[in-house]
């Protein structure tokens, strides 16, 4: 009685009803980064009664996120918290009756297939866009519904690609990942929170039309708008190209790569995340790291500041260390230089 009380105003659209909420209570969907579209297309899958979310993120919970990251409070900001498992914390506040599953990592061609195995719907929350592609190889291979969209300043672009149906593939509509920095970032052009709204709004009812089996009512279009100056189009993207070297020829470039996964600055910000070659025992590295600067343990993270390694604007240099073996140098983009602090400090 008490799913039928908490669905009741769902069920009675048409076309959902009682045997839709059966099915979305059988589904699993895994959503790609804990950022602003995460978390609201999170919020509201969790509402609806999705009976598991897999919840993947890299990353820790900063104050600058609260303002258009809905999930996430001041404590959770203060505490450093990694995104993933605050996000888990809240959404099952909300739905006690649903499956939460956390996974701070960071998603690569190496992880990407073990991560997503259990998905049956992919939905993109990611601002990395080379990410992206390692999601639309692994949708168009398995045949898994993949849902994305991004989100800068007040512009949103949102398009489903369903192989089932078949609608054209990532690659189809953008061939190849833009240059590096050759987009901008939340960091760099800013984002409103309405227009997340939309692009979220339409993934979690584009989720809802898969999970139902209606992916008929799913179209082969990319929406592009802009809230702030009051404009939407629709581009028709027809078929699966004939040439696309993803869906038509099943060459997954992206899924199988063969370099080990490099370090990366992250988006727009004086940090580098240095990848991890195996995990390690987090609290070894808080006790060594405690000897050389202030820093916490909290669940499965350390951070802290060094007491002398500056940053590249007079800062301390911060270090993040997550249970995987990933470590975040907060301070400096220069890799090189993350790689020595991270190598004498922690022995990576």
């Amino acid at each position: 009685m008490a799913i039928q009380d908490r669905y009741h105003r769902q069920r009675l659209v048409e076309g959902l009803g009682d045997a839709g909420q059966l099915a979305l209570s059988e589904t699993t969907i895994a959503i790609v980064g804990l950022g602003a579209l995460g978390c609201l297309t999170a919020s509201m899958l969790a509402r609806a009664g999705v009976g598991s979310l897999i919840l993947i993120d890299r990353d820790i919970v900063e104050l600058t996120n609260v303002q258009r990251q809905l999930l996430y409070t001041e404590e959770d900001a203060a505490k450093h918290l990694p995104k993933a498992l605050a996000a888990k914390h809240h959404l099952e506040s909300i739905n006690s009756d649903i499956n939460v599953t956390a996974q701070v990592v960071d998603l690569t061609h190496v992880n990407a297939e073990r991560l997503l195995e259990e998905a049956d719907i992919i939905v993109d929350g990611l601002d990395h866009f080379t990410t992206r592609y390692i999601l639309n190889d692994v949708a168009v291979k398995h045949k898994k519904p993949y849902l994305f969209a991004g989100v800068i300043a007040s512009q949103g672009n949102v398009m489903s690609i369903v192989p089932e149906k078949p609608t054209p593939c990532l690659r189809c509509v953008f061939p190849e990942p833009p240059p590096s920095g050759a987009q901008d970032t939340c960091d760099t052009a800013g984002v409103l929170a309405p227009a997340i709204g939309i692009a979220a709004s339409c993934q979690a009812m584009d989720a809802l039309k898969c999970a139902t089996d209606h992916i008929e009512k799913i179209t082969n279009t990319l929406l592009t708008f802009d809230l702030w100056n009051v404009k939407s189009s629709r581009l028709d993207l027809g078929s699966p190209h004939s040439e696309c070297p993803c869906c038509s020829h099943h060459h997954y470039e992206f899924l199988n790569q063969t370099h080990d996964v490099e370090p990366t600055t992250m988006c727009g910000t004086l940090t580098v995340q240095l990848p991890c070659q195996e995990a390690f025992d987090i609290e070894s590295a808080f006790e060594r790291l405690s000897e050389h600067g202030s820093f916490t343990h909290h669940m499965t993270v350390v951070r802290g500041a060094l007491n002398e390694e500056l940053g590249d604007h007079g800062e301390p240099i911060t270090l993040t260390c997550f249970e995987d073996g990933r470590v975040l140098v907060h301070g400096t983009d220069d890799i090189g230089r993350a790689k020595s602090i991270c190598t004498r400090f922690i022995g990576i």
